[in-house]
């Protein structure tokens, strides 16, 4: 056996094939490295290896890997040039890149920070700042993401992206404040918005007059969705606001109950034209879904309710007379 620094190369012989296989073998702690092996016929001599040093192994630079800071910061400033150009699909591309590359790293961050938390406390805490300064650098290509999004006239998509930055930076730091006020929620020309889910609900209701049901179950079903998507919103700014603005986390609070009762209301119209239909198993499920969202005491529930009982779903009547 010859051994060279953490390498070594061992002979074997094998009964077989008459030869001498040598196989260069790793010594811990260098395991990670590359098994290579030779087929050295019997009676040919052993070449020395030589002494490889540690120090003259290529280190990996950050600047070269895309996972990396740097390599996040390239995107961002290669989405900034698109977007200077309006090549938004490319500044929109990049700068999703850009921001998956920032939430691995923060991620991976904050995972070593745990790892050595009560061993080395240090080494936790600068770790947790890297994944802080990453998740900041996340946000913003988020924010910059919803900018392009603006630009392309879709709201739709720009929405969640601002608000998700409002939740993660919270309203009282400049960013956060900044995505707040870019959110296009009271916008009356977007879709995402009472007014949008509005123009479905009355697109709808001509749709059933016309007896047109499936335009009419098309235009329902979009109408719920928005109303869903804005009480999900609301709800979250208004956990976001909660103690930092009592009367704007109320504010929002009360939109996103307005909201649900719209798209419990949707709902309900749509169970109707599923019942014209004579689709019953499409009506049920809607209807028992009102009943647990608005409970079976409300206007609401009580309709929801009685559309079972009429389609025979269930036997007792509410309220019991």
């Amino acid at each position: 056996m010859i051994i060279f620094n953490s390498l070594r190369r061992v002979m074997l012989r094998s009964p077989l094939l008459g030869l001498a296989v040598v196989t260069l073998c790793v010594s811990p702690p260098a395991l990670a490295q590359n098994y290579e092996t030779q087929i050295i016929e019997e009676g040919e001599a052993l070449e020395p290896l030589e002494a490889t040093e540690p120090t003259s192994l290529r280190l990996l630079e950050q600047s070269d890997s895309l996972l990396s800071y740097a390599g996040g910061q390239r995107l961002m400033s290669e989405a900034q040039n698109a977007f200077n150009a309006q090549n938004y699909a490319v500044a929109a591309d990049k700068l999703r890149q850009a921001r998956q590359v920032f939430n691995q790293l923060s991620n991976f961050y904050a995972q070593l920070s745990d790892s050595f938390s009560g061993i080395d406390n240090r080494i936790s805490d600068q770790q947790r700042r890297f994944a802080q300064q990453t998740a900041e650098m996340r946000d913003e290509a988020t924010y910059r993401l919803a900018l392009v999004h603006k630009a392309q006239n879709q709201p739709e998509l720009a929405t969640p992206l601002l608000i998700q930055i409002v939740r993660s930076q919270t309203p009282t730091t400049e960013l956060g404040q900044k995505a707040y006020e870019q959110i296009p929620l009271n916008q009356p020309d977007s879709l995402i918005s009472v007014a949008g889910g509005q123009r479905l609900m009355t697109e709808a209701s001509t749709a059933i007059s016309n007896q047109n049901y499936a335009l009419a179950a098309e235009k329902l079903q979009q109408a719920r969705q928005v109303y869903n998507q804005l009480s999900n919103f609301y709800a979250q700014l208004s956990d976001s606001f909660s103690g930092i603005d009592s009367a704007l986390s109320e504010e929002q609070r009360n939109i996103a109950l307005e909201s649900t009762e719209m798209r419990d209301n949707s709902t309900y119209q749509l169970a109707l034209v599923h019942r014209a239909q004579n689709q019953p198993e499409l009506a049920v499920p809607l209807l028992i879904q009102i009943v647990r969202s608005q409970n079976p005491t409300t206007e609401l529930g009580k309709k929801a309710y009685q559309q079972l009982f009429e389609l025979g779903f269930v036997d007792s009547p509410y309220p019991r007379s």
